[in-house]
């Protein structure tokens, strides 16, 4: 799948395209009965493809959980722009805006360009603890402070699980704490680095909103979809034919069916059997060999593939990421919509870390094709790397 001679350990940045999802799609298209009209179109090609991208629907909504139905589903282009529309969507709702400090770069692209054209948007910034979730007693003193402005409603749009760190909001904390805020409140959690790695029910969590992406299921990028609990307000920026005008333009067919395709084989408990492991070795590993490397977020529930490591005593950025590429190891220093900018992680400066912590430090992803060589491989060639590097500071 990936190329020769690299171990590919980036898979929250992309899944890739699985090989069942690859060869599903093939013949999908291979067919040649399908696949030409627009789902949109009333006439009988076009009512197939519209049968066909409902039943993707109804196999993607079992995914995410019992009594989950089709209809709670609006498909996007992306990730980004699910959450970009959630947070549209409490601008044009009148809503106070509440954004985890840790949230993708996506959301704070959106809220800036927000607050320009709405210099009145009340927006506060939900800090993190230094453990690396979200802390809600900040949340508690940011809806009295809002309701004493006037506020009558509040968005939050928080993470389900950390795209750098791994660590999992606890769903049952931010349950209590909303329930106890003085004003109602519509909750999105961005569900991007949860979809078949955990357990997901979502008419049972806190959440009315939760956006997914297709490209970290093993599906092709480019398509992504909310999750919106019944009844909860939606006021989109483009209306058009999709999900009866809450979205515009034609249903990326192709892109859903990726999808559907994807979710016939997540198994988030064989996920998680597959990659604990691969997490607590290296971990392990890296701690017993070197005392200068520091694991972000250890002390949380995290999901089970994610590592994210800190090298400690450097001041400037040591080109870690670039340097374990040419040893074959594909890493990231972050999320990957900022891999060409390398500043200090904004994640980890919410977590307390130093400017220089932040920004000497990897993220490790494992997935399917992960094994327990890539991840001992690996842990030698960082311990290898930091003393090469202390030596030479000497």
């Amino acid at each position: 799948m990936w190329q020769k001679n690299v171990r590919y350990l980036d898979y929250n940045a992309s899944a890739g395209i699985s090989g069942f999802v690859r060869d599903q799609l093939i013949e999908y298209l291979k067919n040649g009965e399908t696949g030409l009209a627009n789902p949109s179109s009333r006439h009988r090609l076009g009512q197939r493809e519209h049968h066909v991208l409902f039943q993707s629907a109804g196999i993607i909504s079992r995914s995410l959980g019992e009594n989950v139905t089709p209809d709670e589903l609006i498909f996007t282009s992306s990730g980004t722009e699910a959450n970009q529309a959630i947070i549209h969507s409490y601008v044009r709702s009148g809503y106070g805006i509440i954004v985890g400090a840790a949230e993708h770069s996506a959301s704070f692209e959106a809220l800036d360009s927000l607050q320009k054209a709405h210099p009145e948007l009340w927006v506060r910034i939900l800090p993190l603890t230094s453990a690396g979730n979200h802390d809600l007693t900040r949340l508690q003193a940011f809806a009295d402070e809002a309701k004493s402005s006037g506020i009558h409603h509040l968005g939050i749009s928080i993470f389900w699980a950390n795209h750098e760190t791994g660590v999992l909001a606890s769903l049952e904390s931010i349950r209590a704490a909303i329930l106890n805020l003085p004003i109602p409140s519509t909750l999105h959690l961005d569900g991007a680095q949860v979809w078949g790695k955990v357990m997901l029910d979502l008419n049972r969590s806190p959440a009315d909103f939760v956006s997914f992406s297709s490209h970290k299921i093993g599906a092709p990028a480019g398509a992504g979809v909310i999750w919106r609990r019944k009844g909860t307000a939606f006021h989109p920026f483009i209306r058009g034919s999709q999900n009866l005008g809450l979205r515009g333009g034609s249903e990326n067919l192709l892109g859903v069916l990726g999808m559907r395709f994807a979710c016939e084989s997540l198994d988030p408990k064989r996920f998680k059997e597959h990659t604990a492991p691969l997490q607590e070795k290296l971990e392990t590993k890296l701690k017993e060999r070197h005392p200068g490397i520091q694991i972000w977020g250890e002390a949380e529930a995290r999901v089970s593939n994610t590592s994210r490591i800190s090298f400690k005593g450097f001041k400037n950025y040591e080109n870690w990421v670039e340097l374990l590429d040419l040893k074959g190891f594909a890493v990231s220093h972050g999320s990957a919509c900022r891999a060409s900018v390398i500043e200090p992680s904004r994640v980890l400066l919410a977590m307390g870390a130093s400017q220089e912590d932040a920004l000497n430090s990897i993220r490790v992803s494992f997935g399917p094709q992960s094994s327990i060589e890539d991840c001992e491989a690996l842990a030698e060639a960082i311990v290898e790397l930091v003393s090469s590097k202390e030596r030479g500071r000497m």
